[in-house]
């Protein structure tokens, strides 16, 4: 008779597609049925052997329901080729991301994140949302029915239903006592089209019996140390990974009280309790061990137990080297202080502090403003660094939401809230391990989290969320903000004693309006990178040297490559971005004001404040020289009234007396009367 599983999901939209995978996975040995929280058809559960739940399921439903042993909390994934197109993407790659609802949203972009697609920029949509973000790439699960439709002009990637990962498909094998599928070769190969496959061994040694042909299979092939009890917890298996730590050939060991000869090994407590004990750290010989115990029970009656165990050392060995293969997951940095362009003093003065710094482990403050490249220094910082072999992890506190960033940062514990993965999830603190975790944007970080990293980089420990253990980590931290943190510390909202902490060791970036002597420099590099090839015209390079670069280096580059996809040889002023072009407007401006307010001050200073009357006078007498013509009194005084300038001819008379004497003129008698001096041609050649 086959078996039943009723497969449990909030929306509607996505139950079929779980049923069409459990269908063909489970064929000919189970059938399924579908619910919906959304449509009420919960309401016709019936009884079945196994309940599969969608994780937005799993708080709809209540207490006494998840108490049945039966449930299996289904974990979704994409398949590898799906994960190997989603990684071709470019880095940097806008997308944004549409689901049923926002939390359904976080949740695969999430997963996405946990699968190292780091390269795409996530930004999550869901229906009946007020503003629609903007964006050229719309991707969705197979909900495309359920966008809007102002947004079906623009690119959209549907890539699929998400599918069951193997964990799931493990564990409902296991629940469902169908272990013996997972020798067939479809499920291998369905096993080996998802993109994650993290099985763990605790899972098969749980519904492991005395079934010997399966189990010696394990015992010879597995590199983890095993030694299992009867239920009188005499020793009966023994491989050849707990021979070594033993140092006791299994000759020697089988058939022995196991309380006896191995003391340290709490199987009497597993057998009294019939509880699995994880982690413990015990002493065998002169090594210390990390061990777990697993009871076998049938009926509620114990049929012995299995340790499982290795050195800790090992462990920890074993720990670092899946880190480092993390580094060919995207956890890894990208550039070197060589990436670095300038030669600008105080660039050439930073970056040797930097490498300075990089050789020491202390943490690490990187201040500038917006686009300066702080994030480039990061990396380089690293890739400097004796920690250049391990994991690299990037985390931006202000782009994740505080509740999530607290489980990435720090993991938890399975049941440590609703929707909780089941066995929990390690977080980023414990993958990156012997590296270093770069905190972009530190002043996003909510001050509750700020006292928890505070105690981690002090104490270089942390507990889960949910947990009670404590865990090691030895971590580097390198954090960027582009605002004033002790100017966020002033108003409260930046914990002074985590600015103290992480402000040991600050590194100020500075903005590029401050080293322009780097511009070309800068620009060579970003035009050779885009394929750019153009000059500037003589007034658009003084608009480009002029322009304060409020977005440094990243507006700079932004501006080369829409320079270069203009495929202008020659870029005039015209072509330049509005941005550059208004603020050479402004400046030139701004300096002609400038100039006649200094112009106005210096006239001031030799005539007084009648010194328009004077300059009028000046003129005047230039003019009628350059004519030929007399200037007197009398023509100037016939001038003035032309001009609606009301002087007298005692007035004009004292006015020539003060330019003769300040060599502007020259004054004759009679007819000749006045002649303007060379000084007093330089005079108003400087005002002009």
């Amino acid at each position: 008779m086959k078996k039943q599983i009723a497969i449990i999901t909030n929306a509607k939209e996505i139950r079929s597609a779980m049923k069409e995978q459990v269908d063909l996975i489970f064929e000919g040995l189970a059938q399924s049925e579908i619910y919906s929280i959304e449509d009420g058809s919960i309401n016709n559960l019936t009884k079945a052997d196994l309940y599969l739940l969608s994780s937005s399921a799993y708080e709809f439903l209540d207490e006494e329901f998840l108490k049945n042993n039966n449930i299996v909390i289904a974990d979704l994934t994409v398949s590898k080729e799906m994960l190997k197109y989603l990684k071709s993407f470019p880095y940097g790659t806008k997308v944004i991301f549409f689901n049923v609802s926002f939390k359904m949203c976080i949740e695969t972009i999430s997963m996405m994140y946990h699968l190292g697609v780091n390269n795409i920029e996530f930004i999550p949509a869901y229906p009946k949302m007020e503003i629609f973000p903007e964006g050229d790439i719309v991707m969705t699960p197979a909900e495309t029915q359920l966008l809007p439709k102002e947004v079906l002009d623009r690119k959209i990637i549907d890539i699929g239903h998400r599918i069951l990962d193997a964990n799931t498909i493990i564990e409902i094998a296991l629940k469902l006592e169908f272990e013996h599928i997972l020798y067939y070769k479809k499920i291998r190969e369905y096993l080996d089209t998802v993109a994650t496959n993290d099985y763990s061994l605790s899972k098969i040694v749980e519904k492991a019996t005395q079934a010997e042909s399966q189990f010696s299979l394990l015992m010879k092939t597995t590199n983890i140390a095993i030694l299992g009890v009867d239920k009188d917890n005499f020793l009966c298996s023994c491989n050849e990974g707990a021979e070594k730590i033993l140092n006791k050939r299994s000759g020697a060991v089988l058939g022995n009280n196991a309380e006896e000869l191995l003391p340290n090994i709490p199987f009497r407590e597993v057998k009294e309790k019939k509880e699995e004990i994880k982690n413990r750290l015990v002493k065998i010989g002169e090594e210390y061990i990390n061990l777990s115990v697993i009871p076998i029970i049938k009926a509620e009656h114990y049929m012995g137990a299995f340790a499982i165990f290795q050195e800790f050392k090992e462990e920890e060995k074993k720990q670092n080297e899946l880190r480092r293969q993390l580094l060919n997951k995207g956890h890894k940095a990208k550039y070197t202080f060589d990436d670095i362009i300038g030669e600008n003093h105080s660039m050439l003065k930073l970056k040797a502090l930097a490498q300075k710094m990089a050789r020491i482990d202390s943490d690490i403050l990187i201040t500038g403003e917006s686009g300066t490249g702080k994030e480039l220094f990061a990396h380089a910082i690293h890739n400097y660094s004796h920690r250049k072999d391990y994991p690299f992890i990037v985390v931006n506190c202000a782009a994740i939401p505080e509740t999530l960033l607290e489980s990435e940062l720090f993991g938890y514990e399975e049941g440590a809230f609703t929707g909780a993965k089941k066995g929990g999830k390690i977080g980023l603190f414990e993958f990156a391990h012997m590296g270093t975790l770069f905190l972009d944007e530190l002043e996003g970080m909510s001050p509750a989290l700020q006292v928890k990293l505070l105690r981690v980089i002090q104490e270089k420990e942390l507990m889960r969320i949910g947990g009670d253990k404590v865990i090691n980590v030895d971590v580097r931290i390198i954090a960027t903000t582009n605002e004033e943190l002790r100017d966020l510390v002033k108003e409260g909202k930046f914990r002074k004693d985590l600015y103290y902490r992480m402000s040991a060791f600050p590194l100020i970036v500075p903005p590029l309006r401050e080293r322009k002597d780097d511009l070309y420099l800068l620009t060579e590099k970003f035009m050779r990178s885009s394929g750019a090839d153009f000059r500037f015209s003589s007034k658009a390079k003084k608009a480009f040297e002029m322009y304060n670069w409020e977005g440094n280096i990243r507006e700079l580059k932004n501006y080369i490559e829409f320079l270069g996809f203009t495929e202008e040889k020659i870029i005039e002023f015209e072509d330049m971005p509005l941005a550059i072009r208004e603020y050479y407007e402004e400046e030139k401006n701004r300096d002609r004001m400038e100039r006649e307010q200094g112009r106005e001050e210096y006239c001031k200073e030799i005539f007084g404040k009648r010194y328009e009357e004077y300059i009028f006078l000046l003129r005047k007498i230039d003019e009628c020289c350059n004519r030929g013509e007399s200037s007197g009194r009398q023509k100037l005084l016939e001038v003035c009234k032309q001009q609606e300038i009301f002087l007298t001819e005692q007035e004009i008379r004292g006015m020539l007396k003060k330019l003769e004497d300040l060599g502007f003129i020259e004054v004759y008698k009679g007819r000749r009367g006045n002649k303007i001096s060379n000084k007093g041609r330089e005079f108003l050649e400087k005002l002009d």
